[in-house]
């Protein structure tokens, strides 16, 4: 039996009006959007699941066509012990890195029932102990990524509409296929 806890998902954008045109998301407004992310992530993460968050959590109210909705608030509603690992979007972005994550980390490895992933904001190849075995979970791309690679896998919104258990996210991504030197001997 596998203990499904551990989630992983990238790139809500949360408050970001700019999104919903840039990633074609199906919502008339900033405020529906965030309540149909936070209905679809707590469907699926339990109260004591870690969540692993690859980046681009959302916008604070000073731009980006923000609204009135505080991100500690839509923080708060959402299930799980939530860790970031920073995008692109959150490097800057003080309201973000001052919500109650667990851990902030720029990459982190990722380790439950036998599987094990590299997790980073960017998509790389290769990665870390790739050719052991080791996946590559990320956000950043939005499903526009055209290079697919066997091992590494878009876990972000626009490509799932939900977080991924890292079971889920391992099926997903299927198994590494060598692109360098470094393949085992």
């Amino acid at each position: 039996m596998t203990n499904d806890t551990l989630y992983v998902t990238a790139d809500t954008h949360f408050n970001h009006k700019g999104i919903i045109d840039y990633c074609d998301r199906p919502y008339g407004s900033v405020v529906e959007m965030n309540e149909a992310i936070i209905e679809a992530w707590n469907s699926v993460v339990p109260t004591n699941g870690d969540v692993w968050f690859l980046g681009d959590f959302g916008f604070d109210q000073r731009g980006h066509g923000a609204t009135t909705q505080p991100l500690d608030a839509i923080f708060d509603r959402l299930a799980g012990h939530k860790h970031l690992v920073k995008g692109n979007h959150d490097e800057s972005n003080p309201g973000v890195l001052a919500l109650g994550w667990e851990s902030i980390a720029d990459f982190a490895t990722l380790r439950r029932d036998g599987i094990r992933a590299i997790a980073c904001h960017y998509p790389l190849t290769p990665w870390k102990h790739a050719y052991r075995g080791y996946l590559m979970l990320h956000g950043h791309c939005h499903g526009t990524l055209r290079q697919h690679q066997g091992g590494r896998l878009d876990v972000g919104w626009d490509v799932h509409g939900r977080p991924l258990t890292l079971h889920q996210a391992a099926e997903k991504a299927g198994t590494y296929l060598p692109v360098d030197h470094h393949a085992p001997r």
